[in-house]
Formats: C-alpha cells, sequence, structure tokens
C-alpha cells in the first residue's frame, strides 16, 4: 500500500470519535496529551502526508487536512471549540437562518446545516480560494443543498481588498490587515468585499436567527456592513473578539461592544469552570475569546 492511501486508511480508521460536551477551559491543543490514545493519535498526525475524510458530529463526513492545527484538533481529541458547539446544539433549531463569517473549512456551516434542517438555510461566506475550495468539498460530500458558500470578505462596502492568506496550519489566522500572531503569510490575495446586508438580502433570507463571525480583526467593518440586519432581525452573535487583530484594523474590542450595545445587545463569555454561557465581565483586553451577544431580554439557551 502507498504511503498516501496508508495514510488516508490509518486517519479515516484512528481518528478520536466526535465528542458534544463543554470542555471548561478549552484552547487549541487541549486535551491532546490526556490519555494514550490521545498521545499516539498525536504521534501518528505527524506522520500522515494525505488528505482523507472522518465521521464527525451528527453523521457529518469533514475533509481534515494534514499540518493542519484545526484538524489535528479534530482528529487527536474529536473536539474543536467545543463550548460552542454545545451552545450552538442548544440554540439552534429545524427552520432557523444561519450565517457563517470567516466560515473556512466549514466546520460551523455543516453543523448548522444538519441542525436547521432542510427547512433552514445556511450562508457560508469565506474569502480565502484555498479554504473555499475546502469548504465546498465538505458541502459536497455532505450533500446539504441549503447551505450557500460565497466566496468573498464580508466589509462595510461593496469592492476589492488584499487577503494576507497564512499557510496552511494556520488557515485560520487569513486576515485583511496584518497577522496578530506572529505568522508569515504565505501570499497576498485580491478578493472581493461584501456587506452582510446586501449578501443576505441577495440569498433572500426573510430572517436571520444567528451569525457566527471570526474575522481575524475586521470585526468592526464586518458589523458596520451588517447594521440593517442586526436592527431588522436582532440575530444572535457569536463573534471571536481580540485586539491583537482589531489593532491592526484601526479598532479595538471596546469599539465592538460599544457597537453593539447602542444596538441593544448584550453579552456573554464561556466560563472557565464550566465551559457554560455567563454574563461576560468587560475588560480592556480581548485575546482570541469567543463571545455571545444576544439582544432583547431573554438568552435563547
Amino acid at each position: 500500500m502507498a504511503r498516501g492511501s496508508l495514510s488516508r486508511w490509518l486517519g479515516k480508521h484512528l481518528a478520536a470519535a466526535p465528542v458534544l460536551k463543554p470542555y471548561p477551559g478549552w484552547t487549541l491543543g487541549a486535551g491532546e496529551k490526556q490519555g494514550i490514545s490521545a498521545r499516539v493519535r498525536r504521534q501518528l498526525w505527524r506522520w500522515l502526508r494525505a488528505d482523507f475524510e472522518v465521521e464527525w458530529l451528527e453523521g457529518l463526513r469533514l475533509r481534515l487536512l494534514p499540518r493542519n492545527e484545526t484538524s489535528q484538533a479534530i482528529f487527536v481529541t474529536g473536539r474543536y471549540e467545543p463550548n460552542e458547539f454545545c451552545w450552538l446544539n442548544r440554540v439552534l433549531q429545524p427552520g432557523m437562518m444561519f450565517v457563517d463569517i470567516g466560515a473556512n473549512m466549514g466546520l460551523y456551516s455543516l453543523f448548522a446545516a444538519k441542525k436547521v434542517t432542510a427547512r433552514g438555510k445556511v450562508l457560508a461566506v469565506e474569502p480565502s480560494s484555498r479554504e473555499c475550495e475546502i469548504l465546498e468539498g465538505n458541502i459536497r460530500s455532505n450533500c446539504l443543498p441549503n447551505v450557500r458558500a460565497v466566496k468573498a470578505a464580508v466589509s462595510d462596502r461593496r469592492g476589492t481588498a488584499d487577503l494576507l492568506v497564512a499557510p496552511l496550519r494556520n488557515s485560520g489566522h487569513n486576515t485583511l490587515g496584518r497577522f496578530g500572531y506572529g505568522t508569515t503569510a504565505e501570499r497576498s490575495e485580491r478578493v472581493p468585499t461584501e456587506r452582510l446586508d446586501d449578501l443576505v438580502r441577495t440569498a433572500g433570507f426573510d430572517r436571520v436567527d444567528v451569525i457566527k463571525m471570526d474575522v481575524e480583526g475586521a470585526e468592526m467593518l464586518a458589523l458596520r456592513g451588517a447594521a440593517e440586519t442586526l436592527r431588522r432581525f436582532h440575530p444572535v452573535l457569536l463573534l471571536e473578539v481580540s485586539d491583537r487583530t482589531l489593532q491592526h484594523q484601526g479598532s479595538s474590542s471596546r469599539e465592538v461592544l460599544d457597537f453593539l450595545a447602542r444596538e441593544g445587545y448584550r453579552f456573554h463569555s464561556f466560563d472557565h469552570a464550566s465551559g457554560l454561557p455567563q454574563p461576560l465581565q468587560v475588560k480592556p483586553y480581548f485575546d482570541s475569546e469567543n463571545i455571545v451577544a444576544v439582544g432583547g431580554e431573554s438568552a435563547p439557551w
């Protein structure tokens, strides 16, 4: 058996079983050295060379890519941002409309598509050609006609911008600004920019229930271009807040939170002790933290 074929066979059959339960204090790499099985898979990961598919949450098929840190976490531990996915598992209901801004390989888009069922719709927006190809492949593999992929960056205006594309290992660092983690760009790619308000209108959505946003510092641009959507539909937001990337695009966590507060949003973070949402403690500096923003007086969980 050629090494590529053996790599695919081992990857498919030895990947960790998917796990859907809270993991208090989870960060990328958590759990990869806990237990013999995880340590063995972590060593095996270094040997794998060919892409392969695994079964993931909700019976989804997911393409994993060697030397990619998100794929590594899923292969070794069966988890990626587990607290966020547990929360979404409670929030998403059949018939909902979900928007994934910065969809990358499509983890959130695929999961949401299953949860909202054929009665709902998912709009997956991803600017990078490399990641968009992986996203579209995952959509096809799972036969998800309720997901529409759009190759664009979300901003406050329609036009074009230069996207810094990180190496595959750090594909989640792709940015319209500068890298916040010492990453070295693999290349720069000219990409179209669109307002979320326009994308929602073009997609024919009559409402938006949940938005996930992870755009590496371009959050304020994206929110300004989504002002009509926020005011009209009051969607729940799951978004990354990171001053180390926001500062490279002339913004800050304070500006993001103030903007949303003026639109009537309240904020929650994922408790380090339980992994469950709790009221957010606002601080002067946020370092790559996912928060939940909810409009109105009650939380939908």
